[in-house]
């Protein structure tokens, strides 16, 4: 069983529209060096327990990247559709859905690269 990041990068690797614009550069944490744009990024915020259920609740930040608005703009909502509300087994993991949580539009300052990152919660047993 691959854990629930692998199942996050898998589950968007498979969805075409994604990677019509990344190909397959969705990687762990952050970018690697002068990485050919568009991609994202994957890192888990948070990992809480619900006490009652028992169920992981871990929040996890999609991190979209463009040289572009309009495409990190595509990018976010191609990743947002894939992801919302999935429910399933994904890479052996069950899920029982995921959850968007928050998104919001940033440019960095110094590469003036546009980012959208996308936190998610993802209630998996």
């Amino acid at each position: 069983m691959t854990s629930i990041h692998g199942a996050l990068r898998n589950l968007l690797l498979a969805d075409n529209t994604v990677t019509g614009l990344t190909g397959n550069r969705i990687y762990p944490l952050r970018l690697p060096l002068d990485c050919p744009l568009p991609a994202i990024s994957i890192h888990k915020i948070s990992n809480p327990i619900d006490h009652i259920t028992g169920h992981g609740t871990p929040r996890y930040q999609v991190s979209c990247w463009a040289e572009s608005f309009v495409i990190v703009q595509t990018l976010s909502e191609a990743a947002m559709n894939c992801l919302v509300r999935y429910k399933g087994v994904a890479s052996g993991n069950h899920i029982k859905q995921v959850v968007y949580e928050n998104s919001h539009d940033a440019i960095e300052d110094e590469t003036g690269l546009f980012h959208v990152p996308v936190d998610f919660k993802i209630i998996h047993i």
